[in-house]
């Protein structure tokens, strides 16, 4: 009998885009992707944690920690024969049963790999369910023990009809994880990359329309004032240098213009 398995871990930035098929991968038969189906609310990521941040300031008085998980996603298996009807009904009551709030579901029959003897294509059938994990009513975070793991687990062998995985069985699922895992880990690198990129310049821009303003705009009792002014601030002697030698800079252009 085939094993059965699921793991929970907060969503990724890419968690949305991998489970829409928003992007290419090389585990992915394109010509399978039809057969995928994505069920839920596919509202943004990011809105929903908006969302769920006003809900425990307005719900607690207290703002979210920096690292609240409101987001939570699990992997789990099924097999050929199973249908979509199928999935979502052992999804919803699941819900029921765990008592929380279901925001998407994504089965994925597109993925697997080519065997390297046979070149046999060996398919890896499982969905992607993203459940919200803070409670809209009271505000406060949804916390699973390890009871409350297990239960999950068996759920989910029971219900789909599969054999129970064992704590430390992550063979089946593990092919899939770390290539995701490595392909989000990629994405979040390039995607920090180009944010570092894009901060630094406009932060050049900001400096540069400041400068300007300041050495084309302000008169010169203007300018000492604000000169009183940065004086009382912690980046004063960094900040004037910078603007001085700007104001030499513009000296010698225009006795060279002469």
């Amino acid at each position: 009998m085939e094993k059965s398995s699921i793991h929970f871990e907060n969503v990724k930035p890419t968690s949305q885009s991998h489970n829409l098929r928003q992007r290419e991968f090389d585990y992915v038969r394109q010509e399978l992707t039809p057969l995928n189906k994505s069920y839920g609310n596919m509202k943004p990521h990011s809105e929903v944690i908006e969302e769920l941040k006003k809900i425990i300031k307005e719900k607690t008085g207290r703002s979210a920690q920096a690292k609240a998980k409101f987001l939570i996603e699990g992997v789990f298996l099924f097999k050929k024969d199973h249908t979509d009807a199928e999935l979502v009904q052992v999804v919803n009551n699941f819900g029921k049963k765990f008592n929380v709030s279901l925001k998407e579901l994504h089965i994925h029959r597109d993925e697997g790999h080519f065997d390297k003897k046979t070149n046999e294509w060996k398919p890896n059938y499982h969905a992607h369910l993203v459940v919200e994990n803070i409670n809209r009513e009271t505000g406060k975070s949804v916390k699973w023990d390890k009871e409350d793991l297990s239960r999950i687990q068996d759920y989910f062998a029971e219900a789909l009809n599969m054999q129970r995985g064992i704590k430390s069985d992550r063979k089946h699922l593990g092919a899939l994880e770390y290539k995701v895992k490595k392909e989000q880990e990629q994405l979040d690198k390039i995607l920090n990359e180009k944010l570092a990129t894009y901060n630094k310049r406009a932060f050049e821009i900001q400096g540069k329309i400041f400068s300007d303003y300041y050495l084309k705009i302000l008169n010169r009792e203007e300018r000492d004032k604000f000169s009183d002014f940065l004086k009382e601030h912690n980046l004063a002697d960094e900040f004037i240098k910078h603007l001085k030698k700007k104001e030499k800079e513009k000296s010698k252009t225009l006795k060279y213009k002469r």
